[in-house]
């Protein structure tokens, strides 16, 4: 009997062993899948995937300067040779998508699935992403999955200070610099105000400071050291980096200003996590067009994490209190911040703030709202818990308890994703798997068997195209040229949006003059003295406007490929 009795012990003890391993691994990782295929499954179908800003790279390139992103390059360049440009940038994307899942979802400082897995919506599925994803700005959005692993690693820092915790935020941060050195800003400013709330919280300051402070200059020394390669630079206004942030005036921060709704005004649309300034060209739909009562969902998702704020303040066994003062803390002056110039009271703070090249650097506010999102993802898991708790206590005659806490987990998991359902099955169709022109590869073949190709310019002469292949609602992209030719090819780098200066390069000005002569001036001469040896010319929006170089002395069209025209330098040599 006793055996009997040891038997069941081990089994039940087993079984608790390998029900806590599947909820602390299979479940998060199972969740973050079942996510990310809800947003991005359609872009597994053949074809590139193009944004703004991201012009579906048929090719990656290894970096040819030392930028904060440059490890990022490399790895994507490295994975490319063994794969493919396009696989590339699907499992780019699929990446982080599961990534930002799965640390939004083990970042909330405690419960279990179902408070987990809503905040984890909450974080995945809201405009910030949406209006990202739309843009192309995918670096960004890399940086934003990995944010709330930060997060995570900061409170364990400030918990907990000891080296191992100290150097794996260490880590953290380096990560992040590596992928977006905006969210490395934002990072900074949320551990500043972490440190605060938890040093005011703590009972005896002297010890906590004295076993943090060792702690803290650890993990700055070792972010310092690993990321100096980027840091230096722009802070001294060198590297790719210090070039763009000394090219930063007041126009970006009046062209990048975050934007109000139409009916309730900049406040709301900010704590909606709106407001992004490419949601004012009207090149993509607003989210608001998939949520129509959105101001409704957003007051009850704020509801819930006004909640987590009570909840976690009564938590001072497991320090989550000063967690969650920080984070309101950090959440108020993000929102302050993303205001900036778009708000009287704000922007002279903002103005001043300028001055400071390292947060010039910014320069489209509205990069703030990936820290409200982490905030708003926090509170509603703390939120949720409190629900969920007060529900198993209810008693209501004729209604099962288990019936109410399946109401209330449906609830709590159907309001975030109702919210942001923009994101749903490839954005509704909004971005779509796009093909390249079989012309654009037939062009390719002539320049790959040149031995000696030299450069070539692409035109029309425009940063942002649209282009009639690609299958987005928004066909306004950057110039693919780069990363689809097998030669460098030079695109215009002039955003021509009002104020803004146009760069001032010799190559960029070289062009740009011939463009505004036309046929007037010696495009062969002025492009065999800038090593360009190839015209590509796009039929694409106003390429009718250069049928003049057919008639360029030097100038040779050697290829018409339907969609693309190649014309030869024969002054190039």
């Amino acid at each position: 009997m006793r055996m009997d009795s040891t038997a069941r012990q081990f089994v039940t003890l087993r079984r608790g062993t390998v029900g806590s391993a599947l909820a602390g691994n299979v479940l998060p990782i199972g969740w973050a899948a079942f996510l990310t295929v809800l947003i991005a499954g359609p872009w597994l179908a053949g074809g590139y995937i193009f944004g703004t800003d991201w012009p579906g790279p048929r090719r990656f390139d290894f970096p040819h300067d030392l930028s904060s992103s440059a490890l990022l390059q490399a790895l994507l360049a490295t994975i490319s040779l063994l794969l493919s440009g396009e696989a590339t940038g699907k499992l780019f994307i699929f990446g982080f998508l599961f990534v930002a899942a799965t640390t939004a979802y083990r970042a909330i400082p405690t419960g279990g699935f179902v408070p987990r897995a809503a905040g984890s919506i909450v974080y995945l599925f809201n405009p910030f992403v949406y209006g990202r994803m739309q843009y192309g700005q995918l670096f960004l959005l890399a940086g934003y999955a990995v944010l709330p692993w930060v997060a995570l690693r900061l409170r364990r820092l400030l918990v907990e200070p000891r080296v191992a915790t100290a150097l794996t935020a260490a880590v953290s941060l380096v990560v992040l610099g590596v992928l977006s050195i905006h969210l490395f800003l934002v990072a900074s400013f949320l551990a500043a105000m972490l440190l605060i709330t938890h040093t005011v919280a703590a009972n005896d300051k002297p010890v906590y400071l004295k076993r943090l402070v060792p702690a803290l200059l650890i993990t700055i020394g070792a972010t310092l050291a690993a990321s100096a390669y980027w840091v230096i630079p722009a802070v001294i206004g060198r590297g790719p980096e210090g070039t763009v942030i000394g090219a930063i005036g007041a126009a970006d921060l009046a062209a990048y200003a975050a934007i109000a709704d139409q009916h309730l005004g900049l406040l709301p649309n900010l704590l909606g996590l709106y407001g992004f300034w490419a949601e004012g060209t009207g090149r993509f739909a607003s989210m608001k067009d998939f949520v129509p009562l959105w101001p409704a969902v957003l007051v009850l998702l704020l509801l819930v994490g006004a909640l987590g704020v009570l909840a976690g303040f009564k938590r001072t066994q497991d320090q989550i209190a000063p967690w969650v003062a920080g984070l309101l803390i950090a959440a108020a002056i993000a929102l302050i911040l993303e205001a900036g110039i778009s708000q009287p009271m704000t922007s002279v703070l903002v103005r001043w703030l300028d001055a400071v090249p390292i947060y010039r650097g910014m320069r489209d506010a509205g990069k703030w709202a990936a820290l409200l999102a982490l905030v708003y993802s926090q509170l509603f898991g703390l939120g949720a818990i409190a629900i969920l708790d007060r529900v198993s206590k209810l008693h209501r005659p004729g209604i099962t308890r288990e019936w109410l806490q399946a109401m209330a987990t449906g609830l709590l998991l159907a309001f975030p994703l109702y919210y942001g359902n923009g994101l749903l099955f490839g954005m509704h169709g909004e971005i779509k798997p796009s093909q390249y022109p079989p012309g654009w590869y037939a062009a390719d073949q002539v320049l790959a068997a040149d031995r000696h190709p030299g450069r070539a310019v692409f035109l029309p002469w425009h940063e942002y195209t649209g282009l009639s292949f690609v299958r987005n609602r928004n066909r306004v992209v950057a110039p693919p040229a780069p990363t689809f030719f097998s030669v460098p090819v030079l695109v215009s780098a002039d955003p021509q949006v009002p104020g803004i200066v146009p760069p001032d390069n010799p190559d960029q000005m070289a062009v740009s003059s011939l463009v505004r002569d036309g046929a007037q001036a010696n495009w062969a001469e002025v492009l065999a003295g800038r090593g360009v040896k190839y015209l590509l010319l796009a039929r694409e929006v106003d390429w009718m406007s250069y049928s003049y170089l057919d008639g360029q002395p030097g100038l040779v069209r050697i290829g018409d490929y339907g969609s693309i025209i190649l014309y030869r330098d024969d002054l190039t040599r």
